[in-house]
Parts: structure tokens; sequence; C-alpha cells
């Protein structure tokens, strides 16, 4: 039964891998902006935690905090997102999607969206309720 499960364990991670790389590269494609998957992640990130602090996002990712300056300049530069101090005290720099960053991000979701019902609708409907319950009872053990 251990080598059934480590096979099923190996199968499901190079699957899984596979259909989100799959997924981001047709986001990507199909949102036409120049921003990449990374920093795409870095505003979802940022929208999630509601203006947090640099610290806070490197925390957050296990990185250090100077990975998080490089790319937060580029989405300053970009225009994406915006650096403010806080009210209280200005030695805290915080992190704010600026309307076009807000804007990108939307559509990325939407596009996401669309990508993913393009693929769960080549499944039948009997697969597509037995596969989307399994993985969200999959999920809900972590």
């Amino acid at each position: 039964m251990e080598e059934e499960l480590t096979e099923f364990t190996n199968r499901f991670r190079a699957t899984f891998e596979l259909a989100h790389r799959k997924i981001s590269h047709s986001v990507l494609s199909e949102l036409n902006s120049e921003l990449t998957a990374p920093q795409l992640f870095m505003l979802a990130m940022i929208s999630k935690e509601n203006t947090p602090k640099q610290s806070h996002l490197a925390d957050k990712l296990g990185v250090k905090p100077s990975a998080i300056t490089v790319m937060i300049d580029r989405l300053v530069q970009s225009g994406h997102v915006i650096r403010k101090h806080h009210e209280t005290d200005r030695r805290i720099v915080l992190v704010e999607n600026t309307p076009e960053g807000t804007a990108v991000l939307t559509q990325a979701n939407e596009v996401q969206k669309k990508i993913i019902a393009r693929g769960l609708s080549q499944l039948p409907p009997k697969e597509l309720s037995i596969f989307v319950e399994a993985f969200e009872k999959f999920t809900s053990s972590y």
C-alpha cells in the first residue's frame, strides 16, 4: 500500500505542477501584460494582506526583505504599486496596489477563471463533480 501511495503522490505532484505551469503560462499569454508571474503573485499578496509592510510580505513568503524590495521597486517603477509611510510610525513602509495594479490583478483573475473553466469543461459532468469534490476533500486536510 505504501508503494502505491508513493506512486500516486509522485503522479499527483507532477500533474499538479504541470497544470499550474500551463495555467500560469496561459494567463500570462492571454493577459498581454509586461508583468511576470511572480509580480502578479506579489500584487495578489498585497491585495490579500491589505496594504502590508514590506517586511510582512517577506515573512509570509519566507524570503529576505531585500528580495521583496527589488520586486516592489519594479512594481513601483511600472506604476502597479505605491509605497507609503505608516500614519503614526514613519519608519514603517507600507505597500499598496495602485488602480492600475488592481485592474491588472482583476483582469488576471478573470482570465484565470476562463482558462480553468475551459479545462474543466473537457470533463464529463460526472467526472467533473468527482474531480472537484475529491480536490476539495484533499485540500481540506491541510
